[in-house]
C-alpha cells in the first residue's frame, strides 16, 4: 500500500512539474532560480518539461500494478534534480523562492523511492 503511494505521489508530482515547464517555463525559472532565462533557456526548459512528463507518464503503473524499472527512474531523477538544485543553492547566486524546497523535496521523494527498489525480507 505505501508503495503505490509513494510511486504514484512521485509520479503525479513530475507530471505537474513536467506540464508547468513546457507551457511556462519563465515562472518555473523565476521560482526556482530567481532569474529569467534567456531565448535558449526557455526552449530548453521545455524540452526538460516534456522529458519530465514522459517520465511521469511512463512511470504510471500497468493495469496489473506492476511498475518495473519506472520506480528506478523516478529515483535517478530525483537524486539527480536534489543534487542540482543543492549544487546550485549553494555554489551559484541562482536561489529563487522555491530553489529549496524544490531541493528538499526531491531528496525526499527519492527516499521515499529507495526502501521500493529493496528487495523483501521475509520476517
Amino acid at each position: 500500500m505505501v508503495h503505490k503511494f509513494v510511486v504514484m505521489t512521485a509520479t503525479w508530482l513530475e507530471i505537474v512539474a513536467g506540464a508547468v515547464l513546457l507551457t511556462v517555463p519563465d515562472v518555473a525559472s523565476r521560482l526556482l532560480f530567481a532569474a529569467l532565462p534567456g531565448s535558449a533557456g526557455i526552449t530548453l526548459g521545455r524540452c526538460a518539461g516534456i522529458g519530465i512528463l514522459a517520465l511521469g507518464i511512463a512511470c504510471l503503473p500497468s493495469r496489473t500494478g506492476s511498475c518495473g524499472g519506472a520506480v528506478f527512474g523516478l529515483l535517478v531523477y530525483n537524486v539527480g534534480v536534489a543534487i542540482l538544485f543543492a549544487w546550485a543553492g549553494i555554489a551559484t547566486t541562482l536561489s529563487g523562492v522555491l530553489l529549496w524546497p524544490a531541493a528538499v523535496l526531491h531528496a525526499f521523494i527519492a527516499a521515499a523511492l529507495l526502501p521500493q527498489l529493496l528487495p523483501l525480507r521475509p520476517s
